[in-house]
């Protein structure tokens, strides 16, 4: 294939290289979202991904150097996206979406961790890279879209892409020679990097672990919330449900989750109570009111009211106490 051939085809098929590059996100997104849900997803991936079309003069370039004997084939990131996560072992949830799709044929192109295995000494360069093309030609907006167009697809952690960022371009795709103590500086960077993100993975699994009754409290009440007062009331915010759940860690225990639900099921007036004051009120649109509706019954007023770590809920807290028809002693 000549050069202007090839020019030609970058220039004819940009949109098509920009379509299929925007499905490749979406869909993982989209998958993110169903095991993450919509409120995590800022949070777990650390820089948008947004896919970037790689610019004409550079592909024509890189064909030059390479020697590419088919460089359509071989050029794998005429469009491309990188996903960047905290930790990891993060990388892991996006792989598991990308391999896992039935709408693109996968092949791995970059797996840092068998390099690592193959390999235990090296400290260099790290990011999983993907090469994902449609299983089958079909259109989308009028614009042919064929199974030999490939989205590279990266995932890295911020730490990774800082050091990529950093170090890259200067040392793997050099403007002039590298000197052995410059690259030995890089080296013992990347071995850094390595523990940091091994100390904080380490950080991580201990608090996951020391809030794990917590947090399934937190889903289960989640649940329970949905299927008797109606997902539409829903506006969970992490924080105040924590802080209930938090300041009454003593009360949560295995069998506090199903408890809590028979309450809910026995007692139908406080699903009614809930809904006619969830349009009004933020607290009873959290999973924690009914934790707190369960405490006061099985252990009284006094037990909330001493301890009650929401000040901007107090007037919320009474309206929970006439429901149950109590109050505490002192008030």
């Amino acid at each position: 294939m000549t050069p202007d051939a090839i020019q030609r085809y970058l220039e004819d098929n940009r949109e098509s290289f920009r379509i299929w590059g925007d499905i490749v996100v979406n869909k993982i997104v989209e998958k993110l979202k169903e095991r993450l849900g919509i409120e995590p997803i800022p949070l777990f991936i650390k820089i948008p991904p947004v896919p970037r079309i790689k610019a004409i003069e550079s592909a024509l370039g890189k064909i030059g150097r390479k020697k590419y004997d088919n460089p359509l084939q071989q050029l794998t990131d005429l469009v491309g996206v990188r996903f960047v996560v905290l930790l990891s072992e993060q990388i892991k949830l996006i792989v598991n979406i990308i391999e896992q799709e039935q709408e693109w044929n996968v092949l791995i192109s970059k797996d840092f961790q068998d390099e690592i295995e193959k390999n235990p000494k090296l400290f260099d360069y790290q990011s999983q890279h993907f090469e994902v093309r449609p299983k089958n030609n079909f259109t989308h907006d009028r614009i042919l879209i064929t199974n030999n167009i490939c989205c590279e697809v990266q995932i890295r952690t911020l730490l990774q892409h800082a050091y990529a960022e950093l170090v890259h371009d200067s040392i793997y795709k050099p403007i002039g020679p590298v000197p052995p103590k410059a690259e030995r500086q890089v080296a013992k960077s990347m071995a850094l990097m390595e523990t940091t993100d091994d100390l904080f993975c380490h950080t991580m699994k201990m608090l996951s672990d020391s809030n794990k009754p917590r947090n399934e409290l937190y889903e289960d009440l989640t649940n329970v919330y949905r299927d008797n007062i109606g997902g539409h009331f829903l506006k969970p915010d992490e924080k105040t449900n924590f802080a209930v759940f938090d300041e009454f860690r003593d009360f949560i225990n295995d069998g506090v989750s199903s408890n809590i639900r028979q309450l809910v099921e026995n007692k139908k007036y406080i699903s009614i109570k809930i809904t006619t004051r969830a349009p009004d009120s933020p607290f009873f649109c959290q999973p924690a009111c009914l934790f707190v509706y369960w405490l006061i019954h099985e252990f009284g007023a006094d037990v909330v009211y001493n301890r009650w770590p929401l000040p901007g809920y107090w007037r919320e807290l009474s309206i929970i106490f006439s429901d149950l028809d109590t109050k505490p002693t002192h008030a």
